[in-house]
């Protein structure tokens, strides 16, 4: 397992999120009750940025075509996409969070 940083937590206030690029991934970051997730940042049925999408408890719908996904475990919980998001182990460290990919 290797963690790098990604970010302190202190920019993502509650129910928020916030896309980075780690080791030539995009990758989305949500603070969902004060519990911190990560996925992979793009659509899997059309390749749109999830970070425009909205979040709703821990539901993440995509912007272009409505398809929606668990934000703990990337499962499509409506279509058309029918691939689940990369979901990457969380660890919080001094404030600060780390994601292992």
């Amino acid at each position: 397992m290797v963690l790098i940083k990604v970010c302190s937590a202190d920019i993502l206030p509650a129910e928020s999120m916030k896309q980075f690029y780690v080791k030539d991934r995009e990758i989305l970051i949500i603070n969902h009750d004060g519990q911190f997730f990560s996925l992979d940042s793009r659509c899997a049925h059309a390749g749109a940025p999830l970070a425009e999408g909205t979040l709703n408890g821990d539901t993440l719908t995509c912007p272009w075509h409505g398809s929606q996904f668990r934000i703990s475990d990337g499962t499509v919980l409506k279509g058309p996409a029918e691939k689940e998001l990369k979901t990457y182990p969380v660890t919080m460290k001094d404030n600060s969070i780390f994601i292992d990919v």
